[in-house]
């Protein structure tokens, strides 16, 4: 029996430990650290700026294992040329039949910058899923240009290609913003990250949604 409690002894010692170690790593890995890339989709009254990349990254606050603080910037950018009647042309279009010759060239990048209150659904596991809402501002840089094409009169090649600014905008606005996702732990400190991010402008045609696609750190 003595011989049984000596025994027992250092294995709920070392339970005890390693126990103790997991809660002081827990508390110790309060901050995150994150950046990724994506697919956006934005979205205009006037034009049609369509699907693109988006870059981004965030700072967060891990207040437990169910609620988290984050701050984020992100920017996407477009760039599409347009016929006469305002159809967005894929790049090296056609430039004998009409239809594909394009009259007007958009630039267009929103840069997000958002706070945002992430709750973790359920214990902190390998797969853990999340949703989060939160606001913030975008800006936007809209720059519109003219193009006109100067071709020779004899063999109808194309000789120049010129570019006149129409306009240029740059504008702020508010903004909410939900979304959902999962963190996948690699490690306990290391995460791979996928979402679905929503942005609610004031000016409701000029949304913005995006699949996003990160690595966060802990420490």
């Amino acid at each position: 029996m003595k011989f049984r409690q000596a025994a027992t002894l250092p294995v709920v010692l070392l339970v005890t430990f390693l126990a103790m170690q997991g809660s002081s790593q827990a508390q110790a890995h309060r901050y995150k650290l994150g950046g990724g890339a994506g697919f956006a989709s934005l979205k205009d009254p006037v034009f049609d700026p369509g699907s693109t990349s988006m870059l981004g990254g965030f700072l967060g606050l891990r207040l437990n294992d169910h609620f988290s603080f984050e701050t984020r910037v992100t920017r996407a950018g477009s760039n599409r040329e347009f016929n006469v009647n305002g159809v967005p042309l894929n790049k090296g279009g056609n430039l004998l039949a009409p239809e594909q010759i394009p009259v007007s060239r958009v630039r267009s990048d929103r840069y997000h910058a958002d706070g945002t209150l992430v709750i973790y659904i359920g214990r902190r596991q390998p797969f853990h899923p999340f949703v989060f809402a939160g606001g913030g501002t975008v800006r936007r840089d809209e720059k519109q240009l003219e193009i006109e094409f100067t071709f020779d009169p004899e063999t109808g090649d194309l000789l120049t290609r010129d570019e006149t600014v129409f306009s240029e905008v740059t504008e702020y606005e508010l903004t909410g913003h939900v979304g959902a996702g999962f963190d996948f732990y690699f490690m306990y400190n290391l995460a791979a990250r996928a979402e679905f991010r929503f942005w609610i402008p004031q000016t409701w045609e000029k949304r913005t949604r995006a699949f996003f696609f990160s690595a966060t750190y802990y420490f």
